[in-house]
């Protein structure tokens, strides 16, 4: 009597993971669109993952109209709207 293997099914891939932003996406959040270096555009990228478009709009706003840095931004931007 031949047993078949166990094989394991493949698990369909998160959907509730959010991806990363572009970084043309990212720029199109500054008014000015010189105002981001590509690091700033690589830092903004990394912290796109945990939160959300209106969070990062509002981080870039600050730093750009403002003039906050990164860390200042952001604090106050989660005082304002959270992750």
């Amino acid at each position: 009597m031949a047993y078949n293997k166990l094989v394991k099914k493949k698990m369909p891939i998160k959907l509730a993971r959010k991806s990363m932003l572009n970084g043309l996406v990212i720029r199109g959040y500054a008014k000015d669109k010189n105002f981001l270096t590509d690091a700033m555009v690589k830092k903004l990228r990394e912290h796109s993952k945990h939160h959300t478009i209106k969070h990062m709009k509002s981080m870039v706003y600050k730093m750009e109209k403002l003039g906050m840095s990164f860390s200042k931004a952001h604090e106050e931007t989660i005082k304002k709207y959270g992750k």
